[in-house]
């Protein structure tokens, strides 16, 4: 039987691996940096959390979602997204805002896998909880913009726009809904369901002849009121003196998920093709009063690992491989205080067979393209030296035990 992992999951084999690793460590000290903590919360939630916060009109509720029931009859989701738990923990152990949080790891949703959109993805996410100004608007994109600086994302744009608030954003759908009304038959049949349901979702179609309908679509910016639009305009202002200038009025913007008010925006780069946002987020002022909890301002956004892999700067990995090859038992017990000594230096270290053939060995340090490979024979420890072999030049020298840390290090022993 020909085993193979399923549809839309990824295996990281060594060389992404590391480059994954790389990336969320420097997430981690970017979001440090800024003041932030990180949280974890269960990978499994109880369904009704995302249809009361991600919205039971949305894709991600109506199509995406993993479900099941466990033994005791409960329904259960694997997180599609990070946002909700993160609520739900702060509310559930009585946290006290202000707050600000990170987190990291896999979410679930069932769509078609493409172009780094799969099945099973990571997301790198970050939540701001009970700052309201729209100054915080603006520095959490600087956290996002120091961050693609950390790893090498350089040409990419911040689309930006405002949703309103429940006041004005009301008024905003009631003339939307009016107007796609009179185009309704035009409109595919997820455009039509979505019309009845939260006319927002509309906006989010990726279909071309509903994307044409919408082009003479009613705006929101037409309809703000005075503090959401004094908001928005202060946000934007923000982000310039602060030196984000790579941002663009995206005036169809809603995002998927139905939290959203005042600010959203998203990152995306020409360099993933059509489907080119690579995350995004915004403000969510009334999540914690929907779950239940005091009412709180928030605001946050969330990054897919997978697509930042592909636009992200390659790294080459740095680090030097010592292979050590042991000629017999009884030299391996009069050495082996080299392997503590390599590896109390952060020197990587394997141990081939001990006992084994030099032949063999060398082969082995080779399969594992290792630097360099230290053989330690009898005649060498009784003079206090180890054998060194540049396995990459074939060149080989003895030097002292002592030196050793410092040529694999450096290249060059200490001056005598």
């Amino acid at each position: 039987m020909k085993y193979q992992k399923p549809k839309g999951t990824k295996d990281f084999l060594p060389e992404e691996a590391t480059q994954a690793t790389d990336i969320e460590e420097k997430f981690r000290k970017t979001c440090s940096l800024f003041g932030f903590q990180e949280i974890r919360t269960p990978i499994l939630e109880h369904s009704d959390l995302f249809f009361r916060a991600t919205g039971e009109g949305t894709d991600i509720v109506q199509k995406e979602m993993y479900l099941f029931k466990d033994k005791s009859g409960r329904e259960l989701a694997l997180r599609p997204e990070g946002t909700p738990g993160v609520i739900r923990a702060v509310i559930e152990e009585k946290l006290k805002p202000p707050l600000r949080l990170f987190y990291l790891g896999p979410m679930f949703r069932y769509e078609r896998p493409q172009k780094g959109r799969i099945r099973q993805h990571t997301q790198l996410g970050v939540e701001i909880l009970g700052e309201k100004g729209p100054y915080v608007d603006a520095e959490i994109i600087l956290l996002a913009k120091t961050f693609f600086g950390e790893i090498g994302i350089k040409d990419y744009w911040v689309d930006i726009n405002s949703l309103g608030c429940s006041i004005c954003a009301s008024s905003f759908k009631d003339e939307l809904k009016k107007f796609l009304s009179k185009e309704k038959e035009k409109l595919c049949p997820d455009c039509q369901n979505r019309l009845l349901r939260n006319p927002l979702r509309v906006l989010d179609c990726k279909n071309e002849t509903c994307q044409n309908i919408y082009e003479g679509a009613p705006k929101i910016n037409q309809y703000l009121c005075l503090s959401c639009s004094e908001h928005f305009a202060s946000f934007i202002s923000y982000l310039t003196e602060i030196g984000v200038k790579n941002y663009r009025i995206a005036d169809k913007l809603v995002r998927g998920i139905d939290y959203y008010t005042r600010t959203v925006f998203e990152f995306v780069s020409e360099k993933l093709g059509a489907q080119h946002s690579f995350g995004g987020g915004g403000r969510y002022d009334n999540l914690f009063s929907d779950l239940g909890g005091e009412k709180t301002p928030a605001i946050g956004f969330a990054l897919g690992l997978e697509r930042i892999l592909l636009i992200a700067e390659r790294k080459e990995e740095v680090r030097k491989l010592v292979f050590l090859a042991f000629l017999s038992s009884d030299d391996f017990r009069k050495g082996k205080e080299i392997i503590g000594i390599l590896r109390s230096a952060k020197i990587p270290v394997i141990v081939g067979e001990i006992g084994g053939k030099l032949k063999n060995q060398l082969k082995q340090a080779n399969s594992y393209n290792a630097d360099w490979t230290l053989i330690l024979g009898e005649e060498e420890l009784k003079k206090g030296m180890v054998a060194i072999k540049d396995m990459k030049s074939g060149e080989q020298k003895e030097i002292k035990k002592e030196a050793l840390v410092d040529f694999i290090k450096i290249g060059t022993t200490k001056p005598e």
